[in-house]
């Protein structure tokens, strides 16, 4: 399952196939840069081998495509400002789609490969160079994989690249509350603690860059469980979930620019997990996971 406005901007950061504070796995530099009204779009498509969410496996056989598409509409701006700069809404829906019927009810599943939709929409303040944000995200199963799961988060980012002269760390924290369900499979609603930096760098101006996620996964109560009480066999109730560290590299597409901005991105992930996590992956500590993508943003 996968979160916030988005905060995967290319699914990495939600450790699931994530990294990143915002929709798909392009980091979304490319939206709108030819549109000038109040209403952008973005869309775009990511392919795996592998999806784990905030370290929980989903899956790691077969192929796995996600697509997702989301609407924002600029309610205030004013760059040239200095505190309350803009205000936006969003609405979106992202979906992972599998070659495998990962955890299907083959007995009333229509879709077998739809393992999950999930909506998602929420309210940012960029105010000076932070980037605050609430999103309400609803993550559900057209499989019936999973029961439905209702989250609200809180998301903090910080716009470093004036600071630090040319290094540029891009952190970021975002703290998630299950409202209803559980994504860990567990019997209590958790809540989830994530910190993560982004460093990056231009390879070649307006042609390539790269960028190496740093994320840490956390629970607060309740979110890395399953429910088992203290001391049965099997008990696991973890407060660290994963680590994770990867590399992904974006190229802008030579598309004309009335068609939107259009960027291909790729990257990989180590992810280090905890002792729940490793558990659910098989008993393997460490996983590596490698996507690509492409997004529209106009």
């Amino acid at each position: 399952m996968i979160a916030t406005v988005r905060t995967r901007g290319a699914q990495w950061l939600c450790g699931a196939c994530a990294f990143v504070l915002t929709s798909g796995l392009a980091s979304g530099s490319s939206e709108a840069q030819v549109n000038d009204g109040r209403v952008s779009f973005t869309t775009g498509i990511d392919f795996s081998h592998a999806y784990f969410f905030r370290g929980i496996r989903q899956e790691r056989e077969g192929f796995i495509a996600q697509p997702y598409g989301d609407i924002n509409f600029d309610f205030y701006s004013n760059p040239d400002g200095q505190g309350l700069t803009a205000v936006s809404f969003t609405l979106g829906q992202w979906n992972s789609l599998h070659s495998a019927s990962t955890g299907a009810d083959e007995m009333s599943a229509n879709v077998p490969g739809w393992y999950e939709s999930d909506f998602y929409t929420g309210v940012t303040l960029l105010i000076d160079n932070w980037e605050a944000g609430i999103v309400y995200t609803a993550y559900t199963s057209p499989s019936h994989a999973f029961g439905t799961t209702q989250e609200l988060a809180l998301s903090l980012q910080m716009d470093d690249s004036g600071l630090l002269g040319g290094l540029s760390l891009f952190p970021h924290a975002l703290l998630a509350f299950e409202t209803a369900g559980g994504a860990d499979g567990g019997a209590d609603e958790g809540v989830y603690l994530e910190l993560g930096i982004e460093p990056g760098l231009t390879l070649v101006e307006d042609a390539a860059s790269v960028s190496f996620p740093v994320t840490l996964g956390f629970s607060l109560g309740g979110y890395y469980e399953n429910g088992l009480p203290d001391g049965a066999p099997g008990h696991f109730r973890d407060g660290f979930g994963f680590f994770g560290v990867g590399a992904m590299l974006a190229v802008p597409l030579p598309v004309a620019e009335s068609f939107g901005a259009w960027e291909l991105a790729g990257g990989v992930q180590l992810l280090s997990l905890g002792g729940y996590l490793e558990a659910l992956n098989d008993g393997d500590p460490t996983q590596v996971v490698g996507l690509f993508g492409i997004s529209i943003g106009y």
